[in-house]
């Protein structure tokens, strides 16, 4: 691993796995910013530059407090990892080395249904709490197998992705052809007798289209973890998330994998957190790269944070000692920040934290966001009271 002193930032682990991985994987999952077909993702990065941070001074900063409790759990910094697939793309010991990392640093790794390493081993080198994201499959006894494994193995919470269900675009996958070496498995299938398994080569197309909100009944049916939806990118849904009894859900695009051209999530996050008020967690993925982006995902509401990308560039620079070192850079620049804002924690911060994306912190932003909540009570969205008790805490 190159020395920790010429790593400083997240931005410099990326320019290291360019050279460490091979280009057209690298080019596959991560491409360039400002690239035609990296819209979204370039959004996602860039729309954090439309939040501005307004410290306060003369704060008695000399204790700061990074834990926060995510679905009733303890974390020590209020960054966990997101359920990316196939972590050996990146590092021989994949998800073994990733999980190791979130242990040793206090918080939660998300484990995706296309991991490298399966359920139960994931869960055998795991010293902290770990999350399963599930793919819903046409075959519900397939979608039941692996929430119940998840649930025997000690998950203690249940992700569905939702955004990536529509006609998927090749493009990427031609444009940058690259294809994972034969041993590389994925390994929650194996051992699975049932017809017509995923497999690396259709697996995207595997899953079931015709997923909607009555689902989600049943699959709560098949299991007591707790049910995070991810993937959310507007209020109506987020609303849906509310009725249909979600315990959280994760402002998403997937990372700009799926569609080109919507907005950056940063900019969706106040709609959704307002949509939901105090009705369920909401935490947010796409564009991190510095702890000051977290800071400002928190003043816009979100619990905590899930990153992507930096796992990828963590393991292909270091393994598990790349991925902790990630981790420790944007847990130190997030206490930095917040120091520099006058913030002693990470819990329940005040919208007046931050300016911009009409989350608050001007007298614009203020009538912005009180427009906003006016209008989801027109449209149902919100009750009488849920509206009359967030704006009284916009307003004190």
């Amino acid at each position: 691993m190159a020395t920790q002193s010429s790593l400083l930032t997240i931005a410099d682990y990326e320019a290291r796995a360019k050279e460490t991985m091979p280009k057209a994987l690298f080019d596959r999952l991560f491409g360039e910013l400002g690239a035609p077909d990296w819209t979204t993702n370039t959004n996602n990065v860039g729309a954090f530059d439309s939040v501005k941070l307004r410290p306060r001074v003369l704060v008695d900063v000399s204790r700061r407090d990074l834990s926060t409790e995510v679905l009733g759990e303890k974390i020590d910094l209020p960054i966990m990892l997101a359920p990316t697939g196939t972590h050996q793309r990146a590092h021989p010991l994949g998800e073994l080395a990733s999980v190791r990392a979130a242990g040793a640093r206090g918080t939660i790794l998300g484990l995706s249904t296309a991991s490298s390493y399966s359920i139960e081993e994931v869960a055998g080198a795991a010293t902290g709490p770990l999350w399963f994201q599930l793919y819903f499959f046409p075959d519900r006894e397939l979608t039941e197998t692996l929430v119940r494994r998840a649930q025997r193995a000690g998950y203690t919470g249940l992700m569905l992705t939702v955004d990536n269900l529509g006609a998927n675009s090749r493009e990427r996958e031609h444009r940058y052809a690259y294809i994972l070496e034969s041993e590389r498995t994925l390994k929650n299938f194996v051992g699975i007798e049932l017809p017509n398994l995923p497999t690396r080569e259709n697996f995207a197309e595997s899953f079931d289209h015709s997923l909607n909100w009555a689902d989600l009944e049943w699959l709560r049916s098949t299991t007591t973890m707790p049910l995070v939806i991810k993937g959310i990118q507007t209020a109506e849904d987020a609303r849906m998330c509310v009725q249909h009894g979600a315990d959280a859900l994760v402002v998403s695009n997937h990372g700009g994998h799926a569609l080109p051209g919507s907005k950056g999530t940063i900019e969706l996050l106040p709609e959704v957190v307002d949509a939901v008020g105090d009705r369920l967690e909401v935490y947010m993925d796409g564009g991190i790269r510095r702890g000051a982006d977290v800071l400002k995902a928190l003043g816009l509401g979100a619990k905590a944070v899930f990153i992507g990308r930096p796992i990828f560039w963590g393991l292909s620079v270091g393994g598990e000692a790349g991925v902790r070192h990630v981790l420790d850079i944007l847990r130190d620049e997030l206490n930095v920040a917040m120091g520099l804002c006058g913030v002693t924690g990470v819990r329940n911060l005040p919208r007046s934290l931050v300016q911009g994306t009409n989350g608050g912190g001007s007298q614009g932003d203020v009538v912005s966001r009180l427009e906003r909540l006016a209008k989801l009570h027109t449209q149902g969205y919100l009750t009488r009271e849920e509206f009359e008790t967030q704006k009284a805490k916009l307003l004190r």
